[in-house]
């Protein structure tokens, strides 16, 4: 198949380009322990067979080769044991969601793509406060929810107000999806 054919030109690339790193970005798509796939019929069998070939290329690696291989996931619980054994994805790094500090910066990043009607320090600092337990992606979220509010009411500049509203509706969407 397409996928465990990309699992060996990626491992064969690797191989010609070290030292490197190998990053497979939300690797529950692949690594899904097997059986659980909610498919029905072939699509799963893809996967499935992705995910040995990935196992197959883990085991031909030897341990003092100047690869690594790292995956991203936000479904840590769903992946095959297989996957976690010693010499395949056997350390677990977990990133939570950034404090008050981080939110901050956070903030500095893409509220400068934005005009606002406050200083930006400002406002980063009075939204890090107003946000603890919201992930990066939602503060992204929250900027770009902010933008537009601003231009639907056909404003020059985004201000707090915006932001509180796109807060609402963003805990609204989190909510939402908690639920389902």
């Amino acid at each position: 198949g397409v996928g465990p054919s990309r699992v060996r030109d990626l491992f064969a690339q690797a191989k010609t380009m070290q030292p490197c790193i190998v990053w497979i970005d939300e690797i529950d798509a692949v690594g899904r322990a097997r059986g659980k796939g909610g498919m029905a019929g072939g699509g799963n069998d893809e996967r499935e067979n992705t995910l040995n070939q990935l196992l197959v290329e883990m085991d031909g690696f030897a341990t003092t080769g100047n690869i690594v291989v790292m995956g991203g996931t936000n479904r840590a619980d769903v992946l095959d044991s297989a996957l976690l054994r010693p010499g395949r994805f056997d350390r677990t790094i977990e990133v939570g969601v950034p404090d008050i500090k981080g939110r901050a910066e956070i903030f500095r990043v893409y509220l400068p793509k934005i005009r606002l009607s406050d200083e930006l320090e400002t406002v980063a600092q009075k939204l890090s406060t107003l946000t603890p337990g919201f992930s990066g992606a939602e503060i992204a979220n929250i900027v770009n929810e902010g933008a537009l509010i601003a231009a639907r009411h056909n404003k020059d500049a985004v201000g707090l107000e915006d932001f509180h509203a796109a807060m609402d509706r963003v805990i609204g969407g989190l909510e939402k999806k908690a639920k389902g």
